[in-house]
């Protein structure tokens, strides 16, 4: 894919969200008009799309991987300040106001890999992917779930009086990013691993950062249950999850609440309550569900004499949706760092976190300290 054809794509995707906001605005008219617009310049790419295929057919040389690392040549080639008007044509610009460039694919996937080397909450929860800035999803509420209905049976209709209900959640994708200063000499060092540098700096922000979005929002508009003991907690894993969504659950809390549970033997057995997934070594279980720690500063315990441990369990894949645009976007700046002979690099990430069923998880406080 070209230039031309990612710059129409993206016009295609911003001519889309600017008629979902007509939408939610009630403006069904404009809305229509602006479909109407997206469906003409759709034609348009699928014709030059195929157009441009055609053509690299009969051109011998041309092909994605050739493409890729044009792409990415000139990514690094515009981050070092040596973009020429061709370098700049290969490029595929934000269409945010004041947008950097939009990281290639090649090297998104790399900062993703840098990612995966720390304690993410993201591979914890539901994922949703979208190319628009804002939308809505429906889910059908748990407490009102219903039966498929036999519509081959003569006659048969929709009881109104068991209709499901169904719940909407509005995402409004906002933009995360850091500003990194950088010495021009490694900038200009054309052997140095400049996507390493910037991308594990970002990868550990870009975490943090997802991880405290996840958490505050599990914790947003409910009550958190006291749990006394690793009894009352597993009482309350199975009385208060639905045993439909159960069978899924996962447990996380942080490193005192993981440090009281690892430590609590069943008063029974005096075997230790937690034990190990013999496919997975890192990992230990609870009542068979995979207990995941996070650190006392992503997971900040409570109380002075008394603590209290966040504990928080359930089909969070269902009851957490993140709401992910899939790309990265970086620009430089020598202004800023003029005199320090810097550069600045500025790296964002677009997102939203919202719980998409309160009903799918428990966010409890478990006692690891009990007052005098």
């Amino acid at each position: 894919m070209n230039k031309e054809l990612r710059e129409l794509l993206a016009r295609i995707n911003a001519k889309k969200e600017s008629g979902l906001q007509l939408v939610n605005e009630k403006k069904l008219d404009e809305a229509e008009k602006v479909a109407s617009e997206v469906k003409d310049m759709e034609r348009e790419f699928e014709i030059k799309l195929q157009l441009f295929e055609d053509e690299k057919k009969q051109i011998p040389g041309i092909n994605d991987d050739a493409q890729k690392m044009d792409e990415v040549k000139a990514f690094m080639a515009a981050l070092r300040g040596k973009a020429t008007p061709e370098i700049l044509d290969a490029l595929v610009t934000s269409t945010d106001a004041d947008g950097g460039y939009l990281v290639p694919k090649d090297i998104t996937t790399r900062i993703n890999e840098l990612k995966r080397q720390y304690k993410s909450a993201k591979d914890l929860v539901g994922i949703y992917p979208t190319s628009t800035k804002s939308g809505t999803l429906v889910y059908e509420d748990l407490s009102t779930l219903t039966d498929l209905v036999d519509f081959d049976e003569s006659g048969t209709d929709l009881d109104s009086s068991s209709q499901p209900k169904f719940a909407s959640k509005t995402y409004a994708v906002k933009n995360y990013g850091a500003v990194l200063p950088i010495s021009n000499v490694l900038l200009q060092d054309e052997q140095a691993d400049l996507v390493g540098y910037v991308g594990g700096w970002f990868a550990r922000k870009a975490v943090r950062t997802e991880n405290t979005k996840i958490f505050a929002a599990l914790k947003a508009g409910v009550s958190a249950t006291a749990i006394a003991d690793y009894k009352a907690l597993k009482k309350s894993i199975n009385i208060g999850l639905d045993p439909l969504i159960a069978e899924n659950a996962i447990i996380i809390t942080n490193q005192d609440g993981f440090d009281y549970l690892d430590s609590e033997l069943d008063a029974t057995s005096g075997r230790p309550i937690l034990q190990p997934d013999p496919t997975n070594p890192t990992v230990k279980k609870f009542m068979g569900k995979p207990v995941y720690v996070f650190s006392n500063a992503e997971l900040p315990t409570t109380g002075t004499t008394t603590k209290k441990a966040p504990i928080i369990f359930g089909a969070l894949t269902e009851a957490v949706k993140f709401v992910d645009r899939g790309v990265y976007e970086m620009v430089t700046s020598t202004e800023a760092g003029f005199t320090k002979n810097q550069t600045f690099v500025r790296c964002i990430e677009r997102f939203d976190v919202l719980v998409a069923d309160a009903g799918a998880y428990v966010y409890g406080e478990i006692t690891t300290v009990a007052g005098a």
